[in-house]
């Protein structure tokens, strides 16, 4: 599409060109002496929506999966967890060596 600057600067205040080629459309406006061009293409438009709309369902997944993580961080850290783990293992473990050298200690009487 070829517009000359000629055209374009003798447009009225606030008229507008516009130009279209099969599906690409171009619009020139003068307001304030300035000329204001913007263009669009229909296929462009559907790529941009489409890539939109990808990396909307990307970023959804990944805050859902960021929530997930956080949920079982907060789940395995629980303040009592570990310490009543520690204790029931040192106490069965503690258990079983006692038996282990009683039953030991009166195999060998």
């Amino acid at each position: 599409m070829a517009i000359s600057v000629d055209s374009l600067l003798k447009l009225p205040e606030g008229a507008v060109y516009r130009e279209s080629k099969d599906r690409a459309h171009v619009e020139a406006t003068h307001q304030g002496g300035v000329i204001y061009i913007t263009g669009s293409c229909d296929s462009l438009q559907r790529q941009v929506e489409y890539y939109e709309s990808l990396y909307h369902t990307a970023r959804d997944a990944l805050e859902q999966t960021q929530s997930q993580l956080t949920e079982e961080r907060q789940k395995r850290s629980e303040p009592l967890g570990n310490p009543i783990t520690i204790f029931t293992l040192g106490f069965v473990g503690g258990a079983l060596t006692s038996t282990t050298i009683k039953l030991f200690k009166h195999g060998k009487e």
